[in-house]
């Protein structure tokens, strides 16, 4: 008896959708180990909330942020804590945020090699409670960051008790 055999453009063409497949499958579940390793997110208190704000602050006792954020003002870029090139290279940029309306503190954690991979090299954290960091308001790059070297650079609070603390390391 003899067998059918497939065309060889058909073989080529199902080995490519099973390729593209398991690229598909590869790249959501990598997408999800990093959200899962550099993003953590708890339910809290504003007692509690406070607590980790203080800690986190005190590592930056004295410093002045470089970004000044004041409810319906411009944004100030202490532009004079810049170096003229970067003395070490920066390792990650850590948020601290919480929401008083949703009780949600969070916490993030940036490698910054994967923000010198992004095509855009601006800033721009966007929120709806009122903190808000736009690149095109303040024209801040990545390069700017790193000749500020590691230190605080945003710490902000809402008329609505929300509160947001950004550092690089």
């Amino acid at each position: 008896m003899a067998q059918k055999r497939i065309p060889t453009w058909a073989a080529v063409l199902i080995a490519g959708v099973i390729i593209v497949g398991m690229l598909a499958v590869a790249a959501v579940g990598g997408a999800a180990f990093f959200i899962y390793r550099h993003v953590n997110a708890t339910f809290t208190g504003q007692e509690r909330a406070s607590e980790q704000f203080s800690l986190a602050r005190a590592r930056f006792a004295g410093q002045r942020p470089l970004i000044e954020l004041a409810h319906g003002d411009e944004p100030i870029v202490h532009r004079e804590m810049m170096k003229a090139e970067a003395e070490q290279r920066l390792e990650s940029i850590r948020v601290l945020a919480y929401d008083r309306r949703a009780g949600k503190l969070v916490r993030v954690s940036i490698p910054f090699w994967l923000l010198r991979v992004v095509p855009s090299h601006h800033f721009s954290f966007l929120n709806d409670n009122g903190i808000e960091i736009d690149s095109d308001r303040i024209r801040l790059t990545i390069e700017d960051v790193e000749r500020r070297g590691p230190g605080l650079l945003l710490d902000s609070r809402d008329r609505h008790g929300s509160q947001v603390l950004i550092w690089t390391e």
